[in-house]
């Protein structure tokens, strides 16, 4: 049946009423429809507009040829779909205003393993704010059995992965089109780690569908809808994540960000007016991580982790980052450290950073800060 909704989708039918089709009505009942008999339209008004259409028969074949076709790209993919209250659809969208009908997923079952989930949402150029706030938070949360959502955009959301697969926890990136692709192009290779680490690759819309803006915006709802809090790490007022934010508020996830403090950065001014407002709790300190727990409704259950275990796990998310060998060339060159071909392997550069920090006594700090500063300066490049 899965082909008949699809069509459903690409005549344009709203998810309410493909809902409504997976959920309700017989299997009988969708073949007349698409064959042409009128009972449904007797039956439910809410169908009514959508007539015209269905007394097209060239539309209704293409629409069954095109979802064909679909399946069929979706197969040579290993590309899963996943329809509205089935076992593979992720329980938290259940809850969401306007849930998608029908999902398509890589990787592991977005139901199974996922519902104790925190979304991480931002700019796509952050700072050291960003930068150090991320890499201080997610590997606590994964340390306690939480997923991280978010993206797959540039910054924010690419870091956010990150950091949570260093930390050895779960991901699920939501995509603006079909999973065909992967945009921004320079992050196939974080989408194939995401998928090996168990992770997941989720969208709602088919494969051919290209990353217009309007679809960054819809998604927006899926990844807070799978999530128990939405933690904003740093934006500007007039970013996109403001859509992130206001969904949160209508679905009455609690909303928490780091401090900005008393800095004037226009990538802060985001996070001052959200707790200016009242739309958002501060996490003031690396411990206020426990906030975010108890708002999702569970409790602290394991150690504190040791702040020189996270800055460790901070330097191999940073080395996980950079793509560009250019940048990692002039990180070592900076240390007067030699390239050699082992460094081109994420674990030997990790091993051999570790090895440089204890024979010379070199501050981790200072490690980690070079980095950052060399990964936001390529922003540029």
């Amino acid at each position: 049946m899965e082909k008949y909704y699809i069509a459903l989708y690409l005549l344009g039918i709203s998810n309410e009423l493909i809902i409504k089709a997976i959920t309700e009505y017989s299997k009988e009942t969708i073949f007349d429809l698409f064959n042409g008999l009128p009972d449904l339209f007797l039956k439910d008004i809410q169908w009514l507009p959508y007539k015209s259409i269905f007394d097209d028969p060239y539309q209704i074949k293409k629409a069954l040829d095109d979802a064909d076709n679909i399946l069929c790209k979706n197969k040579n993919l290993g590309i899963h779909t996943a329809l509205y209250a089935t076992v593979s659809y992720p329980k938290n969208l259940l809850e969401i205003t306007n849930p998608p009908a029908i999902l398509y997923y890589k990787g592991a079952n977005p139901n199974d393993g996922f519902d104790k989930a925190i979304a991480s949402v931002g700019t796509r150029t952050p700072s050291h704010f960003g930068f150090n706030a991320i890499n201080y938070l997610i590997p606590q949360w994964v340390n306690e059995g939480f997923a991280i959502i978010s993206g797959l955009a540039a910054g924010v959301d690419r870091l956010s992965h990150f950091a949570c697969l260093a930390s050895d926890g779960k991901t699920i990136a939501v995509l603006a089109h079909g999973l065909d692709m992967i945009y921004p192009s320079q992050n196939q290779n974080l989408a194939q780690k995401i998928l090996r680490c168990n992770g997941t690759l989720l969208s709602e819309y088919p494969v051919g569908t290209k990353p217009d803006k309007f679809r960054f915006i819809n998604r927006n709802r899926i990844i807070i809808g799978l999530s128990k809090a939405t933690v904003a790490i740093e934006f500007s007022i007039k970013s996109g994540t403001m859509h992130s934010i206001n969904y949160s508020q209508e679905l009455n996830r609690p909303v928490f960000c780091p401090s900005p403090g008393s800095s004037l950065d226009e990538n802060l001014a985001g996070l001052k007016y959200i707790l200016d407002k009242g739309i958002a709790q501060p996490i003031k300190n690396g411990n206020d991580y426990q906030h975010i727990i108890y708002a999702s409704g569970y409790s602290i259950t394991q150690p504190v982790l040791k702040a020189h275990y996270i800055k460790q796990q901070y330097l191999y998310t940073l080395i996980g980052c950079i793509e560009n060998d250019s940048v990692i060339k002039s990180i070592l060159e900076s240390l007067n450290l030699p390239y050699t071909s082992s460094c081109t392997c994420i674990i030997d550069l990790y091993t051999y950073l570790l090895d440089f920090i204890q024979e010379k006594n070199y501050p981790i700090d200072n490690l980690i800060n070079l980095f950052v500063t060399s990964i936001i300066e390529s922003y540029s490049k």
